[in-house]
């Protein structure tokens, strides 16, 4: 999971950022989401699968620590009512310049 370091809670562009956050916060966080989807995702597989969180830019840090690593696969998350169609910039940056296979999961339908 790569997150910006910014200090900020993210919103999507048309929103502003409501809260500040220290880079530490940040990384406590980043690490908690992961952690969370990864182990609600595997269930107890989830010890199976590396985790780790990076600061910077997000689809370039991805993509940057899967080569570092040797990674053998990147998971996305799509997230959005248009993510079966549409993917967002980091996604669309990683499928290009990804070393290795990446596999984009879209939200679960609220529905099911």
């Amino acid at each position: 999971m790569a997150h910006s370091g910014e200090g900020t809670l993210g919103a999507p562009a048309a929103r502003p950022l409501s809260t500040f956050r220290s880079p530490g916060e940040e990384q406590k966080l980043a690490e908690s989401a992961l952690r969370a989807a990864v182990r609600e995702a595997l269930g107890t597989e989830e010890e199976t699968v590396e985790e780790r969180t990076v600061t910077g830019v997000p689809g370039r840090a991805l993509v940057d620590t899967a080569r570092s690593v040797h990674a053998q696969l990147i998971v996305l998350a799509a997230r959005g009512e248009h993510a079966a169609r549409l993917l967002g910039a980091v996604s669309q940056y990683v499928l290009r310049n990804a070393p290795c296979p990446v596999l984009v999961v879209p939200e679960a339908s609220k529905g099911l």
